[in-house]
């Protein structure tokens, strides 16, 4: 008599180490390519409006802060493309290593 193939499966996986980790108590190290919140460095920034104008989701808008014009990225549009990287001159914007963006209030999606 042949055992059922889910019985068989069970007992083969039975002593193996699992193939996935616990998640909100233990997380698996990031690449360094990891594309994660943006982080903007409003000191290298010099509102050229490049990263706004490249966007391919039109999740960013150039806004006036403190008399200053700075970049503004609305996380509930981005598609994570990381264009805008790319084409600021002075690296004003940067991969962030954080994902874990949900959230309850839309104005918490917004980097500013």
């Amino acid at each position: 008599m042949r055992l059922p193939s889910l019985i068989r499966e069970v007992w083969a996986n039975l002593l193996k180490k699992p193939a996935t980790v616990k998640y909100p108590f233990e997380k698996l190290p990031l690449s360094k390519t990891y594309r994660g919140k943006h982080e903007l460095m409003r000191d290298r920034c010099v509102g050229c409006g490049l990263c706004a104008k490249i966007c391919p989701a039109f999740a960013i808008t150039m806004r006036s802060v403190y008399g200053k014009v700075s970049p503004e990225v609305d996380l509930a549009k981005c598609i994570f493309c990381y264009q805008c990287e790319d084409v600021c001159p002075r690296g004003a914007i940067k991969r962030g290593k954080e994902y874990e963006l949900a959230s309850w209030s839309r104005n918490e999606m917004i980097v500013r």
